[in-house]
């Protein structure tokens, strides 16, 4: 029986730098969950092959991880994945400064997940024209068909992300028959496909090769992949290779552009490359070589859930008051 190492410990993340709730529940990652608001919230999952149990205090965050993986550095590893050495308050008081329209945006604090490249790869193929409670059900059911187990924590058994050794020992075929049979849809043959490519490419090593590429070439040798186009390949430079500048255009991005950036693009409705390149070229040179980890804030501060309840109400106000306005009259008998 494989021995769980468990662990309690704490880093210095103050809670006015790193907002838990945003950074680990907006969208970056797809294994994480909060499980209590009271007496404070806790949130649990799986990253680097460890369970972690963390809760934020006002200087620091406490704590709890669980491995099968021997000889781990828990503090190292925590305060890689939340990127605690960046000075988050000084980069977005540089961003308020070139952008007269980010003070709208700037709430409680995003960090920039640092994520493992064949996971961040593998959720965000997943991504695609889906929503986060079906993602994180999907990503759920591959680790634990090929993932290792880790042990049974708050009402569900965890696993690692499977290692690309164990995902190769099947044929292109066979995985995707089984992503197929898991509901995987259109996807399971993208990400058969790609995962042999990745092996054929070099594997981890191909990963450490992109990271210290040139953002833009980087890029492009991701698009070579099956099934992955420029918003998912952005989502991975940004994410899990160190590119961060790189913005991923989604619907969220691009209506913000629209309403508070571009208004010359208001009336279309279509994301071209054109308009990509475009929309994506405007926010890097405004916000500089951390541009992506400006665009997480403006993305993070559109999703429902973030937004209190008078930003809500101002929100459904505005919708109501457009509708009126495109809805037609009635003609008088």
């Amino acid at each position: 029986m494989t021995k769980v190492v468990k662990q309690c410990g704490k880093i210095r993340l103050a809670t006015n730098v790193c907002d838990l709730e945003r950074t680990l529940l907006g969208g970056q990652s797809f294994r994480w969950r909060k499980l209590c608001e009271a007496p404070k919230p806790k949130y649990c999952g799986v990253a680097l092959d460890t369970y972690w149990v963390l809760t934020p205090d006002s200087e620091h965050i406490d704590y709890e991880a669980h491995t099968v993986v021997p000889d781990q550095d828990f503090d190292v590893q925590l305060a890689d994945y939340l990127r605690a050495d960046f000075d988050l308050q000084q980069q977005q008081a540089l961003w308020m400064q070139a952008d007269e329209q980010f003070v709208k945006f700037v709430g409680k604090p995003v960090r920039m997940l640092c994520q493992q490249p064949l996971e961040n790869i593998v959720c965000f193929m997943c991504s695609q024209n889906n929503n986060i409670k079906r993602i994180s059900s999907m990503i759920q059911w591959f680790c634990s068909a090929y993932g290792r187990k880790i042990g049974h924590f708050h009402g569900q058994d965890e696993y690692t992300f499977p290692t690309l050794d164990a995902l190769s020992s099947r044929s292109c075929e066979e995985l995707d028959v089984e992503l197929r049979a898991a509901k995987f849809g259109y996807r399971a043959k993208f990400i058969a496909r790609t995962l042999q490519q990745i092996v054929e490419r070099g594997g981890l090593a191909w990963f450490e090769a992109l990271r210290q590429l040139p953002y833009v070439e980087a890029r492009e040798a991701l698009v070579q992949l099956p099934g992955i186009g420029y918003k998912v390949a952005d989502c991975i430079c940004l994410m899990s290779l160190g590119h961060l500048e790189s913005v991923p255009i989604d619907t969220h991005i691009y209506k913000i552009a629209q309403r508070y950036y571009m208004p010359h693009l208001v009336g279309q409705k279509s994301v071209t490359n054109k308009i990509y390149a475009e929309v994506a070229q405007h926010f890097q040179q405004l916000h500089g070589k951390y541009a992506g980890w400006a665009q997480a804030v403006l993305f993070c501060a559109d999703l429902p859930q973030f937004q209190d309840k008078s930003e809500k109400e101002s929100t459904t106000e505005e919708k109501e008051k457009k509708a009126a306005v495109s809805k037609p009259k009635k003609r008088k008998k």
